[in-house]
């Protein structure tokens, strides 16, 4: 596996991580406040932790099928969504 290609790994990892405390907090979120917007954020969670889950599994199963140069473009994607889920976890925090 290539350098990049752990580091995108490990995003992933840290992603899932993320997203699962994203998803305790929503539940407990949806159980409290039984508002569709609330239940639209645990469902928004959900798939995105399931990509996450896709997304490591691939990276460590699927590694000598990416290009060359398609590693930088993931590692970009994946670590914006990183920033983006640090974001919502630092909101929800508040």
């Amino acid at each position: 596996m290539t350098p990049l290609m752990q580091i995108n790994f490990w995003l992933a990892v840290v992603n899932v991580i993320l997203l699962i405390y994203l998803a305790i907090v929503h539940i407990k979120m949806a159980r409290d406040i039984n508002s569709s917007f609330t239940w639209g954020l645990l469902l928004f969670v959900i798939v995105f932790l399931v990509h996450n889950f896709l997304a490591a599994y691939f990276y460590l199963t699927m590694r000598a099928l990416y290009a060359p140069g398609t590693e930088l473009p993931v590692l970009i994607i994946t670590l914006m969504e990183t920033i983006a889920f640090l974001i919502f976890v630092w909101i929800c925090r508040q």
